[in-house]
């Protein structure tokens, strides 16, 4: 039986639920924390910077990369499906690629 995240994956999932669930839903849960956990490391190493702190930091910051992606992919292929009317298809498309651009910076 193949899990959720392969349904995802695979584009199997129905779009709305892949992007409003899982990129839009998950994907804020999961970038949030890991800014806070980002910004708490650097708040925890004090007044001077140290290279521990922005190493690790940094790798907070990045941790949810894979699941951003994995939520690109699955907005991307899920959009692909013949069910699924040109309009809505390009608008979340572009939406998916915004979010994903913007889930890097923030």
């Amino acid at each position: 039986m193949p899990s959720r995240l392969s349904d995802l994956w695979a584009g199997r999932l129905p779009l709305p639920t892949v992007f409003w669930q899982w990129m839009i839903f998950w994907g804020f849960l999961l970038n949030l924390g890991a800014t806070f956990a980002s910004l708490a490391v650097l708040v925890m190493a004090g007044g001077a910077p140290q290279a521990w702190a922005a190493v690790a930091s940094a790798a907070l910051h990045l941790l949810p990369v894979p699941f951003n992606i994995a939520c690109l992919v699955g907005v991307w292929r899920s959009a692909a499906r013949p069910e699924v009317e040109p309009t809505p298809r390009l608008l979340m498309r572009s939406a998916a690629v915004v979010w994903t651009g913007a889930s890097f910076l923030i």
